[in-house]
């Protein structure tokens, strides 16, 4: 019984406004109460969380959605949705806006960002084809509100931490450990351990290797409008120090969107994302980290990095994992802009034509020097240094009409068909050059030895035509049908 009740009257109630939410599909929005596919939906409230990216943010939101973080600052997060569907790629299609794109989520500032919608099944995603067999995430950013113009700053910081640190072994235990393993297997120990209590110096090297990480992010969003246009202007930028001391990445963000009603009849609509990257860090391994043995401190009394020399059964084989972190020097910078214009024309109540242009365009660039250097035991004996240069443009333009119409008040039918075009065009190139005089003075034209050089370009096209129907009778019995056709360039003729 509760409360001495041994009967409990319970009434339910809709909940209309959950009925009501528009949510994003393919080319087009649906009220949530018609969908016949699974859909699952983030809200801007959700993306108040303190986290790096959208990513992390939608880490435990949506059922049946996995979302792996890669750990490294600015690297993207790994999304699989209902499991692996293939021994291949398996990630989910990214559609931000309506355009279709790879650019990473992590590139996307979440302050901007209004809604995000996973479309997990077949029903949902078969009108992407192919492209969404493992999903779909589809992220919609914020637009202008009719009023007056509105100006918000906001501003995070945040700090990061290890958990689970394995505590790691004294000098004085790891000896005492390593003169057991040599007797037990019938070896000569070590004999300066003959006492390992006299072993006073020690180095904890995952304690050395990390820091608490610092999350800092700064917004700044101005937005308004009227009844015929709306605008929406963000800059943002974000700084992410690692839990590794080498580690580090900032990015910066510009967000446009506007639309305006120029006519009764024809509407326009501009969205710009721009951002670029830096990210930083030297050579880390954690498994090194856990491997050196707490002997050696980080540096001799010359100032040279130290490292094992002797017997590896008692001093080790593992190389300084500290001194890599500080010496090599690796940077990756980023530049992205997706960017698109559309124009709506309403020829009736029932009928639109919409037209879209999108540019999505990528460009990274990768620098890093490795110095000669006596590590031991495994010294490096040249130097080099490596560059790759990166680019890719991606142009997509897509057409369709949308039929919205409802029949003697319970039969509603809702129609989309169209065709949809993209292109890209990727370049790469990298060099590799060796035996430098001077660390400082590490242009490639100082470099002694004979370059190595690599590239290629490539391009592919896809050209669609897509269809759906949705019918709905009197909010209870939907029925949805959708047709997708591709022709790939990656296929040769007539396939």
């Amino acid at each position: 019984a509760l409360g001495g009740k041994t009967h409990i009257t319970v009434t339910m109630h809709d909940d209309t406004e959950l009925l009501e939410e528009v949510v994003v599909v393919g080319y087009g929005t649906m009220r949530k109460a018609d969908l016949t596919g699974s859909v699952g939906s983030m809200g801007k409230k959700d993306m108040e969380a303190p986290v790096a990216n959208i990513g992390q943010a939608l880490q435990g939101k949506v059922s049946g959605v996995q979302v792996i973080d890669a750990g490294s600052p600015g690297d993207n997060v790994s999304i699989k949705i209902r499991g692996l569907g293939s021994i291949n790629n398996c990630d989910p299609l990214v559609v931000i806006d309506g355009i279709p794109t790879d650019l990473g989520i992590n590139a996307i500032n979440m302050n901007d960002v209004e809604r995000l919608d996973v479309l997990k099944d077949a029903s949902a995603t078969a009108i992407y084809g192919s492209r969404g067999a493992n999903g779909v995430v589809m992220i919609t950013t914020k637009s202008g509100a009719s009023g007056k113009g509105k100006l918000t700053l906001n501003a995070g910081v945040g700090m990061q931490t290890g958990m689970n640190i394995p505590t790691m072994l004294t000098s004085a235990q790891y000896a005492q450990l390593n003169n057991e393993m040599m007797y037990n297997a019938q070896q000569n120990a070590n004999p300066d351990w003959v006492d390992p209590s006299e072993l006073t110096q020690s180095t904890d090297w995952m304690k050395e290797m990390m820091q608490m990480g610092l999350l800092q992010n700064y917004n700044l969003n101005y937005s308004g409008g009227s009844d015929k246009n709306h605008y929406y202007v963000s800059f943002g930028y974000q700084q992410h120090q690692g839990l590794i001391k080498t580690s580090d990445y900032k990015r910066f963000t510009l967000q446009e969107k506007s639309d305006a009603q120029v006519l009764k009849w024809l509407r326009f609509d501009h969205a710009l994302t721009f951002s670029h990257d830096i990210k930083s860090g030297g050579a880390y391994s954690i498994s090194d980290g856990l491997r050196a043995l707490p002997i050696y401190s980080i540096k001799d009394a010359s100032g040279e990095w130290t490292g094992p020399e002797g017997n590896s059964m008692w001093y080790g084989s593992t190389r300084n994992p500290i001194g890599p972190m500080e010496v090599y020097q690796s940077t990756t910078k980023g530049y992205n802009l997706l960017t698109s214009l559309a124009a709506e024309i309403t020829f009736c109540k029932q009928l639109k034509f919409k037209t879209m242009f999108a540019f999505d365009g990528k460009f990274w660039f990768t620098d890093s020097f490795s110095p000669a250097y006596d590590w031991k035991p495994s010294p490096t004996e040249i130097s080099s240094r490596y560059q790759s240069n990166n680019r890719s443009f991606t142009y997509t333009w897509d057409n369709y009409f949308t039929y919205n119409q409802t029949f003697k008040k319970d039969h509603h039918l809702n129609v989309m068909a169209g065709m949809s075009m993209q292109w890209n065009d990727f370049m790469w190139s990298n060099m590799t050059k060796e035996g430098f005089m001077f660390d400082n003075v590490n242009q490639f034209d100082n470099g002694q030895e004979p370059a190595t050089i690599g590239g290629s370009r490539s391009e592919w096209a896809l050209m669609s035509f897509m269809g759906r129907a949705n019918y709905n009778y009197a909010d209870r019995y939907m029925l949805t049908f959708t047709v997708r056709g591709d022709g790939s360039s990656r296929f040769g003729k007539n396939h």
